[in-house]
């Protein structure tokens, strides 16, 4: 068996790098997609390196421009216009450049045989797993149409809830911003001016005032190594993200933070229901919706846990069993899983708690960006203050002396 390097992107996104066993090529390429990985790059066997360049991905396209997008499709297959008819008026009109060239391609797979989730999942990140997987489902059992509607609003309930989360935390990050440009300002430029004023006058300066003009001198002479610092960190914690126990070990850290660590838990336990119930809904099995679900739920630990999940329903025994066992999962939801799964409804249960934990996760921002305005304004007043005031002091004992 030949070793292959490969370079792949999750459902989320996520670049991940690694190497593989395989026979040939198309064992390898396969072995990754069985993953659920979308290939970019393939080496190794001897063989020339296989590129796959699918033009865009899925990080430059909105989930906004995707709901809109199976929507109109929905629209018209449910006018009775065939599919191939329908992609074809949705790329004439569609403006957003990378929109259109997916559905081309989409267009192009189709014409040479290919079936729907085929086309889709050719497009190697541009559509997220959920929406393969909901639509390979819809058209083996023809509810293609209400598959289509379903995921628009699935990505259209993600993406308000992300532009909420964003517009709360918008506030805070220009307050940040505004305290840092008048810091940059007092030191770059007010503190050298004010230093040759006193020098000038030779007047001793307070000890708070020394300190200030040291701290801009050093900023303003070794600059460009706080940059390549700064830069250094930002290289490295990129490079150590991307290996797997890194991330696990992240994803745990990101549980167990306070304050942050609930808001984390309630973004997770909203994808984790919003995701499984959608592919339930639209005709996934469970087995298969789960490991799904663990894939794109935005945190290892717990993806591990429903992977034993859906291990352990294979073995015949209940999910709720298993989330419950692992101490993660609230009470409510294991409670609502559980009745789900002895009614039969455990997709609209699930659509319950998506709704409770989008809700809860929304007051939860809100409540946390209403307790960081008041310490920011403080600390980055504060900062700001002594900077006034070690300016000041001078000309304080200036007018002291003269009286």
């Amino acid at each position: 068996m030949a070793v292959y390097r490969y370079r792949a992107r999750s459902g989320s996104g996520e670049l991940i790098i690694g190497q593989l066993e395989a026979e040939n090529d198309k064992e390898a390429l396969k072995a990754l997609q069985d993953r659920g990985l979308f290939v970019v790059a393939l080496r190794g066997g001897g063989a020339l390196p296989i590129t796959f360049r699918p033009g865009v991905r899925l990080n430059r396209v909105k989930k906004q421009d995707l709901s809109d997008f199976f929507r109109q499709l929905a629209t018209m297959l449910g006018a009775g216009i065939p599919i191939v008819r329908a992609l074809e008026l949705l790329a004439n009109q569609t403006e957003k450049r990378p929109m259109r060239q997916s559905i081309e391609r989409i267009l192009e797979s189709l014409r040479e045989g290919s079936t729907f989730h085929e086309a889709l999942e050719r497009q190697h990140g541009f559509f997220p797993p959920v929406v393969v997987h909901s639509v390979e489902a819809a058209e083996v059992s023809g509810s293609l149409e209400n598959t289509l509607e379903q995921l628009a609003e699935h990505l259209a309930r993600d993406h308000e809830l992300e532009e909420r989360i964003k517009s709360t935390l918008a506030y805070p990050a220009v307050i940040v911003t505004l305290t840092v440009a008048v810091l940059a300002v007092l030191l770059f430029w007010v503190m050298p001016t004010f230093q040759n004023v006193m020098n000038s006058l030779g007047v001793p300066l307070p000890l708070a005032t020394r300190v200030v003009l040291q701290v801009g001198l050093g900023l303003r002479r070794w600059w460009y190594l706080l940059m390549a610092l700064f830069a250094g960190l930002a290289l490295w914690a990129e490079r150590s993200l991307k290996s797997e126990n890194v991330r696990r070990k992240v994803d745990e850290l990101l549980l167990k933070l306070p304050v942050f660590g609930n808001l984390h838990r309630k973004a997770v336990m909203s994808r984790f229901s919003r995701t499984l119930g959608t592919l339930l809904v639209s005709g996934v099995s469970v087995v298969e919706a789960m490991e799904i679900t663990a894939r794109t739920v935005g945190n290892r630990v717990v993806g591990e846990i429903i992977l034993q999940a859906r291990e352990n329903l294979r073995e015949g025994r209940s999910i709720a069993e298993t989330l419950g066992a692992s101490g993660l999962f609230p009470d409510m939801v294991i409670a609502m899983i559980a009745v789900g799964e002895e009614s039969g409804a455990l997709d609209s249960l699930l659509a319950k708690v998506t709704a409770f934990y989008e809700q809860e996760l929304q007051e939860g921002v809100r409540r946390l960006s209403s307790m960081l305005e008041p310490v920011l304004i403080v600390v980055l007043g504060a900062a700001v203050g002594f900077i006034v005031i070690s300016i000041l002091l001078p000309y304080f004992q200036i007018i002291g002396n003269m009286g």
